[in-house]
């Protein structure tokens, strides 16, 4: 029995449709080689006067375009993180083998500090413009990259880790005629969910009124429906930051609603992952999830 099996539970839902996935692929273990994608760096997408960049992950000329996009927000607490950590760079080579033309942004942060071991203090709640720098990079896929990337703008997912799994739910919940498929791994539904408050104070306004707005306006779960786009969701037993409980329930809340969603639960998986941790190797499942709701990428050998 191979690592996946034993270590994991994994259940598609779609609408309450539970269907065992298949973890073979002959194209997944044999993609082309990374040599062969191109990698484009600090891309300017937001005004001249931003330091915030995309880098452009490409796919090899076998394929043929125009190419179905993700967009790859980064994590780190809303207040850290990169376009170019090793979690965004092995997602981002891993697609663009497969033929999807990978975006990875940088957006505005809040500034923290810490003492010691307490708790994280947020000194700049940057609220909404975090999520408005999203939908920047989104409006510059739809066009700049249709014409300098060869992107097909009816086929784009968003994508992303902790932080950047709680934007790519709210960006795809919120444009849900621009966005086809949203994967979100360890990201947050609700901010106000009990398992995640601790963290919420990232989205904090200056009085308890203004905060309570904010928390509404910044949880997916609001705008989500039947009619947002279809939802992969993947999570770690062991996550101390973001717990498996809050990843439960919201799978719970997404059924209530009429969503369509996938729900990848790995044991013994932390809180950050990339799409291969060593519980099991998650790329033939994200795979299979992009080509049903993006389409087959076009190889040129094949018809």
């Amino acid at each position: 029995m191979n690592r996946s099996s034993l270590s994991l539970l994994v259940l598609f839902i779609l609408t309450g449709l539970f269907v065992l996935p298949s973890f073979t692929s002959a194209e997944t273990q044999q993609p082309p080689t990374d040599e062969m994608i191109v990698r484009q760096a600090d891309i300017a997408y937001l005004a001249a006067d931003r330091a915030e960049k995309l880098d452009a992950y490409l796919p090899p000329d076998s394929f043929s375009g125009p190419h179905p996009a993700v967009l790859l927000i980064h994590g780190g607490g809303w207040r850290l993180g990169d376009k170019a950590d090793a979690r965004e760079r092995e997602i981002g080579r891993t697609l663009a083998s497969h033929g999807y033309a990978v975006f990875s942004i940088n957006y505005l942060l809040n500034d923290s500090k810490r003492e010691g071991n307490g708790p994280v203090v947020h000194t700049r709640v940057v609220w909404p413009r975090n999520l408005e720098d999203c939908e920047a990079a989104l409006h510059w896929l739809q066009t700049e990259a249709v014409a300098r990337y060869h992107v097909d703008p009816t086929r784009l997912a968003v994508m992303g880790g902790s932080a950047g799994g709680h934007l790519s739910l709210l960006l795809g919940a919120t444009h849900p005629d621009k966005i086809r498929a949203i994967i979100s791994l360890y990201g947050i539904g609700d901010l106000n969910e009990p398992h995640v408050q601790s963290l919420a104070s990232a989205f904090a306004g200056t009085t308890p009124e203004e905060t309570a707005v904010r928390l509404a306006a910044a949880s997916p779960l609001a705008r989500i429906d039947a009619h947002t786009p279809p939802l992969f969701l993947a999570h770690g037993t062991a996550d101390k930051i973001v717990p498996i409980e809050h990843a439960r329930w919201l799978t719970r809340e997404l059924q209530k609603r009429g969503a369509t969603y996938w729900y990848v639960e790995i044991a013994g998986a932390p809180h950050t992952f990339d799409l291969e941790p060593p519980q099991m190797d998650l790329r033939p499942t994200v795979l299979s999830f992009l080509e049903k709701h993006l389409g087959r990428p076009h190889r040129k050998d094949k018809p």
